[in-house]
């Protein structure tokens, strides 16, 4: 099985109205791509960790899918290429 590609997303939404988050959140954990979603402060109002085939995989999840879900106004894109645990481990993706 080859790896996936991880990304780790951070979203921004339109306006920050209590409707417009959970029509956000009731869309996000419908994407099966989307593996782990956190809401943050800071710059970005959600943090995504998603997990697709490979980089065209990924430019049509964020075109057809993360683009399009409700209120969402910006989103930054990080690829993943290696991932560093507590324990001293390396996991190249």
């Amino acid at each position: 099985m080859i790896p996936p590609l991880r990304v780790l997303a951070g979203v921004r939404l339109v306006r920050h109205a209590r409707a417009d988050l959970a029509a956000f959140e009731r869309a996000i954990v419908r994407l099966p791509e989307v593996t782990y979603c956190h809401h943050v402060t800071g710059n970005y109002d959600y943090v995504l960790q998603i997990e697709v085939a490979d980089l065209p995989a990924y430019e049509e999840f964020h075109a057809n899918q993360l683009a399009a879900l409700p209120a969402v106004a910006t989103v930054t894109s990080y690829v993943t290429m290696k991932i560093l645990t507590a324990e001293g481990s390396t996991s190249r993706l």
